[in-house]
């Protein structure tokens, strides 16, 4: 099983995302039976698209496991749902500022993941990582590159993908004070829980 595992780069006065520096992490993890490989998102509406269908013709995974930074959350989230919007009142890295812009014109306005989060997140907790199931991946950039990486579920029905939210990690130089933060170890292993499970063939899930 091949899991191509996506982070974003720095944005906005983060000079560090905690999305890539785990998904970094999780690319050293010897997973038998498992190719994990990385690819670094730009914030960009316009341009994570074209970066997306990249990798994927790249790499031909069997899933798309993509990671956020989510600064303000206490939990691992898992994303549901993608919606067909981009919205935002800052800017992305180009300078472009969506306004209830729809991410593709005739499309549905929701697209769902096709892997069964529940599962994944019952598997996490076990390991006692706080972890959650989250119904809004927002309308910024990490829901732009979601819904076009369930589109391309849509189009290719083996494919499977997963938007998850990180929150900031312990010692994060970029963390804003007062938030919190997780041990960067845990997120890490939530990561590693999710692509175990996926490639475990005698769980049903």
């Amino acid at each position: 099983m091949r899991v191509l595992v996506t982070g974003f780069e720095p944005y906005w006065d983060y000079s560090i995302n905690s999305s890539w520096v785990v998904a970094k992490k999780v690319a050293t993890r010897n997973i038998v039976g498992v190719d994990i490989v990385i690819e670094q998102m730009p914030v960009s509406f316009s341009r994570v698209r074209g970066a997306l269908k990249e990798a994927v013709e790249k790499h031909t995974p069997d899933i798309i496991l993509m990671l956020g930074q989510s600064g303000g959350s206490d939990k691992v989230k898992l994303e549901r749902v993608a919606l067909n919007m981009m919205d935002s009142k800052r800017s992305d890295n180009d300078g472009y500022i969506p306004d209830e812009t729809p991410i593709n014109v005739g499309t549905p306005a929701a697209l769902f993941t096709n892997i069964p989060i529940k599962t994944l997140c019952a598997a996490i907790e076990e390991e006692c990582i706080p972890v959650k199931i989250s119904n809004s991946c927002g309308l910024y950039v990490c829901n732009c590159l979601y819904y076009e990486a369930l589109m391309l579920c849509r189009e290719n029905p083996s494919l499977k993908a997963l938007f998850v939210h990180l929150p900031f990690y312990e010692g994060q130089s970029t963390a804003k004070p007062n938030k919190p933060t997780m041990p960067l170890e845990d997120m890490v292993k939530a990561i590693q829980i999710i692509i175990e499970v996926n490639n475990d063939k005698s769980r049903e899930i």
